[in-house]
């Protein structure tokens, strides 16, 4: 148990704040997509960083229901790249 005054972002965001680890998870990626925009990045990089961190967050939290699909994703996206790069070559 946290003490009264303690900076524990667990028991900061998910109890006192959202009332769950998912919406949590949500509330993360508005951070960093402010973050982002403060810092004056471009969207395409942000976009990548919180899909990045949604994609293990979300294997994190739901396990291989997320992992499989995001594998087919990367799998597909990956095999997509090799072929165009060869067909590049000739």
């Amino acid at each position: 148990m946290a003490l009264a005054g303690s900076l524990d972002l667990f028991s900061l965001l998910v109890d006192n704040v959202t009332g769950s680890i998912f919406l949590s998870l949500i509330v993360w990626a508005g951070i960093m997509l402010v973050a982002g925009i403060i810092g004056r990045m471009s969207m395409k990089s942000i976009l990548i960083i919180i899909l990045t961190y949604a994609s293990a967050a979300l294997v994190g939290y739901v396990g291989a229901l997320a992992a499989v699909p995001l594998f087919l994703f990367a799998l597909w996206y990956m095999v997509s790249g090799i072929i165009n790069w060869i067909n590049g070559m000739r």
